[in-house]
């Protein structure tokens, strides 16, 4: 039976690059039940990353793909970087 383990510092180097070259190893833009930023409206709208999947992200509840995340504007850690993103053009 193959279970989940979590990553620890007792991983060998070899152990977390077999990982990383299997893609067993993913990396969230945020942490998990935790406010974040979405552009709505050109205004930032804060949202709680409620589950993170490989193919998208549940905000707040509601499921959306990476690729509507990215249509949005992206998905920001702080309201600072979302006010950024919208002076660029986001």
């Amino acid at each position: 039976m193959l279970k989940t383990v979590p990553l620890n510092k007792n991983l060998t180097l070899d152990q977390i690059n077999h990982l990383i070259d299997t893609g067993h190893v993913f990396v969230t833009p945020f942490g998990l039940n935790r406010t974040c930023y979405i552009v709505v409206n050109h205004k930032p709208f804060m949202v709680i990353a409620t589950d993170i999947s490989i193919r998208g992200v549940q905000l707040s509840g509601s499921w959306y793909t990476w690729e509507e995340v990215e249509a949005m504007g992206g998905v920001y850690d702080s309201e600072f970087e979302a006010l950024k993103a919208i002076a660029s053009g986001a």
